[in-house]
């Protein structure tokens, strides 16, 4: 369908119409910037430290013989959570009529999930039991992610969006840091890590909501629509919609590469490296803050680059070159100085292809998918590039790890995924 052929979308009160917009970021957009960065550090430290660290450390706890197909068990139930959550609630939030607007009611209650159940977590006495929470935690992450992310075109015209993406990309950056420094710097201080996850996802989206309020959606008219009908708006055709379909696979494929041996790198520094538990869950974190480092310096360099020169493609054969030179680096040297490294040399890449990600699949969107009115629904699709993945690579690398009976396999398959990323955005016409 032609975009001249979708009705006018009814812009929320307060947005400005991106087709016309050129006028500076007002000092509210700025804010709710900076507060959508800090959304991200909530959402990423949740899911940084939990699967990182809390729940290898969890599953090692009940069964330590067990606990590489335990762990893949425990996310591959996740998995379920990251296929639908987001997708649901980004959709319900786009047809949500309250006083409290659209995103707002979803990014509380997914902030109240995610924290109520990150607390029971250290709780759970079995890993079936340890499954459901973090399947629970997880469906509160994905609506509060799916409502944040809708924020995006609800409030920013066209030309603005680069800059919240890079803004975003930061976050996510941060978030990563920030779990894998509170988990790893308080994993030996019971529920101590839990709680300080739990209260920043709680203030720090307490606080957003009532800087940047949403408008009120009461007068809005409600969307009729079957069953059907509502399910059959989350596909894509790849036929259809060549483009899109290869920049969805390779941000997969990317994500898969950079996740790949991070799911499983606590049990990597103990059983590969040869670092005690204590000493494990200590390194972690200065792995965190390293690859912070990385990933700050090539971000804020290859977004600003990127809009200069008018390309996308050449950053992310960039990205994928210096990812699989990173992975390449344990295998030689596997040392915590090599890992050091490679969470460095990682994070350069990782900071190249995330500074640019969102802003080539904005580009690539059908007609379809360019309406105001169904954000939350298709930058949800969008987001299942990153989350299937995410979900996936514990239960990838678990066979791997078991086929093989080592780690290094890992690292192999990243380099593998990342590389395979960068050809896959070759065949893409609409972006440079």
């Amino acid at each position: 369908m032609a975009l001249s052929e979708i009705p006018a979308p009814t812009l929320p009160v307060g947005t400005v119409d991106p087709a016309v917009d050129t006028a500076p970021p007002t000092p509210k957009l700025r804010r709710m910037s900076f507060g959508l960065l800090m959304v991200y550090v909530a959402i990423l430290a949740v899911n940084s430290g939990g699967n990182g660290i809390l729940l290898p450390n969890i599953v090692a706890g009940l069964d330590e013989a067990g606990k590489i197909g335990n762990l893949a068990f425990v996310t591959t139930i996740a998995f379920i959570a990251n296929i639908f959550a987001q997708p649901l609630a980004g959709a319900l939030s786009d047809a949500t009529r309250s006083r409290f607007g659209r995103r707002t009611p979803w990014m509380v209650g997914g902030a109240l999930l995610t924290s109520g159940f990150l607390l029971g977590l250290p709780m759970a006495q079995s890993v079936l039991t340890v499954a459901l929470v973090w399947l629970v935690v997880q469906v509160g992450v994905n609506a509060l992610q799916a409502a944040a992310t809708a924020l995006v075109p609800d409030r920013y015209p066209a030309a603005r969006r680069g800059g919240v993406s890079a803004m975003i990309g930061v976050g996510i950056t941060i978030g990563n840091a920030v779990g894998a420094i509170v988990a790893g710097g308080t994993a030996s201080k019971g529920s101590l890590p839990y709680v300080i996850l739990a209260v920043l996802v709680l203030v720090i989206v307490g606080g957003f909501v009532l800087v940047n309020r949403d408008e009120p959606t009461t007068h809005l008219p409600r969307e009729r629509t079957t069953v059907k009908e509502f399910l059959r708006a989350f596909w894509v055709s790849p036929r259809q919609h060549p483009d899109f379909a290869w920049a969805f696979g390779s941000r997969f494929l990317m994500v898969i590469g950079f996740y790949g041996a991070q799911t499983y790198g606590l049990y990597i520094l103990r059983d590969y490296i040869g670092l005690s538990d204590a000493e494990s869950n200590s390194f972690a974190a200065t792995m965190g803050v390293v690859l912070l480092v990385g990933v700050l310096l090539s971000a804020l360099v290859s977004g600003w680059l990127s809009d200069r020169v008018g390309r996308r493609k050449p950053f992310i054969v960039w990205s994928s070159v210096v990812m699989s030179i990173a992975l390449a680096i344990p295998l030689v040297v596997p040392t915590t100085q090599g890992v050091l490294a490679y969470a460095f040399l990682l994070g350069l890449g990782f900071g190249a292809y995330i500074s640019i990600d969102l802003a080539l699949m904005t580009e690539v969107l059908p007609a379809r998918l360019q309406g105001e009115s169904s954000a939350g629904r298709d930058l949800a699709i969008l987001g299942l590039a990153t989350t299937l993945p995410q979900a996936m690579s514990p239960s990838i690398a678990a066979g791997l790890v078991t086929l093989t009976g080592g780690y290094p396999v890992l690292f192999v398959a990243g380099i593998v995924f990342v590389m395979l990323g960068a050809v896959a955005v070759r065949p893409i016409k609409a972006v440079r």
